[in-house]
């Protein structure tokens, strides 16, 4: 039995997501193909597993790391050109393989690939509605907002129903996150949220004193990753650094900051007192395990994990980042994370991390993470893939 797996190759979080179905299918014994492409196929082919490559589609961003909707709207027809190559990729791979079933995460080329072979298909999404940043908002440009995120909220509602069935890798209400972008309109039929899907969870590690003392961590740990297209994941590290350098953080404090480049060096490079900076962080989910506080880019998975493994966290984000900006404030809600602006400078960081830092946070955040627990998305989307596949 074959099931195919495509990940949306823009940032990690996608491929993250996959990986922690693979993981599940193939405890079941099931064979598994991956298709995505630039840094998410880095990903996955690092964690073992073959990754057919794709032509890439992405947004524009500028050199502070901010969504250019100009830019992107300006290559619309490039992007468009490509996503029709890459509609051809699917359909040659997913021909040639034959196989039992599809999981789409995020990806309307593979969905309409698979019902053009046939072949029962499961989306993955966590992003009904798409929401428009705005950076300097005029009546007219808010006009023009609402009418461009209706009209892609019916034009993709009506592709994405290609799927069999839409899983979203979200918490339920009142838990969820991604709120603005899966609550605030009518969703379309076929959906079910069944929780994150995480490559670890806390009950597969070891304790967190046992993590904390395999890894050598003596005094408070603070992990921070970035990821994005592009530039951006970069862009957001540098500002995050010179912020922390302005911190006073306690005297006993670490911070170990991954830039997020699978196919980087391993080895840190310290950069500061307590802090250390490499391309990737290898046995990340031990470290987030170990983890005193953690710092986020906002992504979806990631402000999840850290709710799941109840560590408190700061989710360092810039305002063009919609998406990520809505997750961080969900989170915040929950009382379990501080959304940080990136444009608000070091005080507002600085404040973040000293109230991630305290025992108030900590309590907080271990109490929520016995609740969500339960939800285990990996787990669900895996058995309704296994479900298609042996009736297919």
């Amino acid at each position: 039995m074959l099931v195919y797996l495509a990940a949306c190759g823009m940032g990690l979080g996608h491929a993250g997501r996959m990986l922690a179905v693979a993981r599940r299918l193939a405890a079941s014994g099931v064979e598994v193909v991956f298709s995505s492409y630039d840094r998410a196929a880095d990903m996955i082919e690092r964690s073992g597993y073959p990754c057919l490559r794709t032509r890439p589609v992405s947004y524009e961003v500028d050199e502070w790391g901010d969504v250019d909707v100009k830019r992107t709207v300006a290559k619309g027809p490039a992007n468009l050109y490509r996503f029709a190559r890459q509609v051809g990729d699917e359909l040659y791979f997913i021909g040639v393989l034959e196989p039992n079933a599809v999981v789409a995460d995020s990806r309307l080329s593979t969905l309409i690939a698979a019902k053009v072979w046939g072949v029962p298909a499961l989306l993955v999404l966590s992003q009904l509605k798409v929401i428009v940043p705005v950076k300097q908002p005029t009546s007219r440009k808010l006009e023009a907002k609402g009418w461009a995120e209706e009209g892609l909220y019916r034009l993709l509602g009506r592709l994405w129903a290609l799927a069999d069935e839409i899983l979203v890798p979200d918490f339920p209400p009142p838990y969820t996150v991604a709120k603005a972008n899966l609550l605030e309109a009518e969703p379309p039929p076929k959906v079910r949220f069944v929780g994150p899907a995480l490559q670890a969870w806390p009950d597969e590690l070891p304790p967190r004193e046992e993590a904390r003392e395999e890894l050598g961590v003596d005094g408070r740990l603070v992990v921070a990753s970035f990821t994005g297209v592009g530039g951006e994941g970069r862009a957001l590290m540098e500002e995050f650094l010179r912020a922390l350098a302005e911190c006073e953080l306690p005297e006993d404090a670490t911070v170990i900051v991954s830039r997020g480049v699978p196919s980087g060096s391993t080895q840190p490079e310290r950069v500061g007192r307590g802090v250390y900076v490499c391309d990737w962080l290898p046995r990340r989910h031990l470290y987030v395990r170990a983890a005193d506080a953690l710092v986020t880019h906002g992504g979806h998975t990631s402000v999840m994990e850290a709710m799941v493994f109840g560590v408190p966290a700061v989710h360092f984000v810039r305002k063009t980042h919609t998406e990520r900006l809505g997750n961080a404030l969900s989170a915040e809600a929950l009382g379990v994370a501080r959304a940080c602006l990136a444009e608000d400078g070091a005080g507002s960081l600085c404040s973040a991390l000293a109230w991630a830092l305290s025992d108030e946070a900590w309590s907080a955040a271990q109490k929520l993470s016995r609740e969500l627990q339960r939800f285990r998305g990996d787990a669900a989307i895996a058995a309704a893939a296994l479900a298609r596949a042996r009736y297919a």
